[in-house]
């Protein structure tokens, strides 16, 4: 290459340089835009959920009937103890404390049962069933709890325990009007509720105090 050459080389560079200055010194953004920014619309939108919590099949039994055949049963001893129609051909278990539990036959999981005990406790039946509707959210055992009832003497509540939909009903006996005597729950499954409410009813309607030695049987 010339001398001459090189030289128009040399001049050509340097006015690229000071362009390049130049257009930064304008500070110039050829890629700005005067729209308001707005967030990338994602390709498949969905809202953030919990899955359902999985539920075992029920047990498979016909729906308890609403006129089971009953037989009078002793719970506890006298004087505290009482006499109460207990489902016939259910299995019994009596606990250490003033309480009995009559189960299906064969005690099925996902079946059925009702519980009668003996109480002494210093609580009229107002306060028995708001104190358990109040300990009922409260019991780590249950989930997807549903209080469907809670008045007079009775408390309705459907929930999943160990895995399978209950229906329970609890009702309270006072044989005086005053304090809570006896506390009937009977709990099973949702096809269950018409016969396990006649059976509650039955059992809070005839349950008495047991006849102290020496007194006829009523």
């Amino acid at each position: 290459m010339s001398v001459r050459g090189l030289g128009l080389v040399l001049v050509l560079l340097a006015l690229g340089v000071l362009g390049g200055y130049a257009y930064a010194g304008l500070g110039l953004d050829p890629v700005r835009s005067d729209g308001a920014p707005a967030p990338l619309e994602a390709a498949d939108p969905a809202l953030p959920f919990t899955p359902p919590e999985k539920v075992n099949p029920d047990a498979d039994l016909p729906p308890v009937a609403t006129d089971l055949p009953v037989a009078p049963a002793r719970v506890g001893s006298p004087p505290e103890g009482v006499v109460v129609p207990a489902p016939v051909g259910w299995e019994r278990t009596d606990l250490p404390t003033t309480e009995s539990r009559w189960s299906a036959p064969g005690r099925p999981i996902g079946s059925y049962g009702v519980r009668v005990q003996v109480l002494d406790r210093n609580r009229s039946i107002p306060q028995a069933v708001a104190e358990r509707a109040a300990a009922l959210p409260l019991d780590p055992l249950v989930s997807d709890l549903e209080v469907l009832d809670q008045s007079g003497d009775t408390l309705r509540a459907s929930f999943i325990l160990d895995g399978y939909r209950k229906l329970t009903i609890i009702r309270w006996v006072s044989f005086d009007g005053g304090m809570v005597d006896v506390e009937i729950a009977a709990t099973g499954r949702l096809i269950d509720q018409p016969g396990l409410e006649a059976l509650v009813a039955r059992m809070a309607t005839d349950v008495r105090r047991q006849p102290e030695r020496g007194e006829p049987e009523e």
